[in-house]
């Protein structure tokens, strides 16, 4: 918010909404897609889309769609973020001793959960719903209904809807979900073995792999193709097909 202030209260502020998100990209010149510059750019897109739609700003400050122009792209070689198999989400169920984190897992494993929506998720009709809604570059998400995979049938046995009123989840504050599971996941032996294995290939294991996961069984075992553009938009776009679509076991 500092960076944003600070554009704007100078002699000669910018007088449109690409104009402020070129110069917020200049503060950040020597970080090309970097994760605070990326941050950056998409808080700021969504805080003028809002101020747009409340009529606090003209039309003028809308911002584009389309925001990669102004993140960048990375100089630096990415680690190809891995897609969690179902062989070592099992023998990470049967390694983790804490039942509340255990169950975290579990749940994100079988829905393909960000951590941060584990703080969203409530029981709708008897059905295990993700209220989670954010406004983000690509638009807002909305509340959708937990489906597991036909592929998924070895989660059958967790319960994991009978569960949830019950059981408890690791503690955790708003916006630092990831942070909160990641670091319990982390102190976990089998995770760490399991992170040295992939990274030896070039690899990297994450607690969005778990998402990933979801998205490749969708993709290649379930036959569900959206349009692939990276691991985590393609598994979005199949979540909202599936929570607006027939049951998945008529597709």
């Amino acid at each position: 918010m500092n960076h944003l202030l600070g554009s704007v209260a100078v002699a000669a502020p910018p007088q449109n909404a690409k104009q402020l998100l070129e110069t917020l990209a200049r503060i950040w010149t020597d970080k090309p897609g970097g994760r605070t510059r990326q941050i950056q750019i998409q808080s700021t897109a969504a805080l003028l889309r809002w101020a747009v739609a409340k009529r606090r700003l003209g039309e003028d400050l809308e911002p584009p769609q389309e925001l990669a122009v102004f993140v960048g792209r990375s100089r630096a070689a990415k680690a190809i973020t891995t897609p969690l198999e179902v062989e070592p989400i099992l023998a990470l169920v049967r390694a983790i001793p804490d039942a509340r984190l255990r169950f975290a897992f579990q749940l994100m494993a079988a829905y393909g959960l960000r951590p941060e929506e584990l703080q969203h998720l409530q029981i709708r009709q008897g059905r295990l719903w993700c209220m989670d809604e954010r406004v983000a570059c690509r638009g807002k998400t909305r509340p959708r209904v937990l489906r597991p995979l036909p592929c998924n049938d070895w989660a059958d046995g967790w319960r994991l809807e009978e569960r949830f009123p019950t059981q408890e989840l690791p503690p955790m504050q708003p916006g630092l979900g990831g942070g909160y599971v990641g670091h319990d996941l982390m102190n976990r032996p089998l995770w760490k073995e399991l992170r040295r294995e992939y990274e030896a290939k070039g690899e990297k294991l994450v607690p969005y792999s778990c998402r990933h996961g979801y998205a490749h069984r969708a993709h290649m075992i379930c036959d569900l193709p959206p349009k692939v553009v990276d691991a985590v938009h393609a598994f979005a776009r199949a979540a909202r097909r599936l929570a607006s679509g027939p049951p998945l076991e008529a597709a």
